[in-house]
């Protein structure tokens, strides 16, 4: 026989009653000792009989819907075991006798896991993607949009006000704005391009250097007789400047992507 779904629980019908007949918790002292073997020793009445069920197909049916069991406040979750919330997001534990603590509400007990458990990312992760399509659910495209804290609480506390740009209000914070910009991993103490703050704008430039001034560029010929080409320096007097060229920018060979943000 093939295995059936959890989509009807046992007893399911029943579940709001409370009565040995049809649907009654048998209590914790029954649940520790169990029923005794044989109709005639230790009968279970129907009601208990309907409960025990019915909470093997709660459980289950959670499991089988959701992957995890959902939350229940007297569960004890040990360190990483995973739940699904009351707000439909995904938790794993981060401490050890978890019990009592509700994941959608209360801090320093959860992670944060999101709308899926195996996603393996975090509020604040970056994301870039190979197309500029509409975001999937949990992600915001990195535009410097303006957003609220309490609708983006755990954003919020990732990130803060490091990406303001002005305007915001107190009830406000930005989104990075990755738009026609490259990323540069911060120096978070090197040496090389020290002295940041992070999330700050760098705009273009070339490293300083220089170019040499040969008289056969200036079209003077070297004099004969073993006289050196004629030479200059930074004391001489200017004689000029070559063409622009290039463009508004400085920049390697590249292409576009989009950059998204966990929420």
């Amino acid at each position: 026989m093939a295995r059936q779904p959890f989509n009807n629980r046992w007893a399911q019908g029943v579940e709001s009653q409370d009565n040995l007949n049809t649907f009654k918790a048998p209590g914790d002292v029954r649940i520790n000792s169990g029923w005794e073997g044989g109709q005639d020793k230790d009968a279970p009445p129907a009601g208990h009989e309907n409960w025990w069920h019915n909470r093997v197909d709660t459980g289950l049916q959670g499991v089988e819907r959701n992957g995890v069991m959902s939350w229940h406040p007297q569960a004890i979750y040990g360190m990483g075991a995973p739940t699904y919330g009351p707000d439909g997001n995904y938790y794993e534990s981060i401490v050890a006798d978890n019990t009592g603590n509700n994941p959608s509400s209360t801090a320093g007990f959860w992670r944060y896991c999101g709308p899926s458990f195996f996603s393996g990312h975090v509020p604040g992760d970056l994301k870039m993607v190979a197309h500029n399509n509409i975001p999937t659910a949990g992600w915001l495209k990195c535009n410097g949009a303006l957003l609220t804290r309490a609708s983006y609480a755990l954003l919020f506390d990732s990130i803060g006000t490091i990406w303001n740009s002005g305007g915001e209000t107190s009830l406000q914070f930005r989104l990075p704005d990755f738009r026609g910009v490259f990323l540069r991993g911060f120096s978070d103490g090197s040496s090389i391009d020290s002295g940041r703050t992070f999330g700050s704008f760098q705009a273009d430039e070339l490293k300083s250097h220089r170019h040499e001034l040969r008289s056969d560029l200036i079209g003077a010929q070297p004099l004969q007789g073993g006289t050196p080409d004629a030479r200059f320096n930074q004391a001489n007097e200017l004689l000029g400047y070559t063409e622009n060229t290039g463009g508004s920018e400085t920049r390697p060979v590249n292409r576009t992507v989009s950059y998204w943000i966990k929420y």
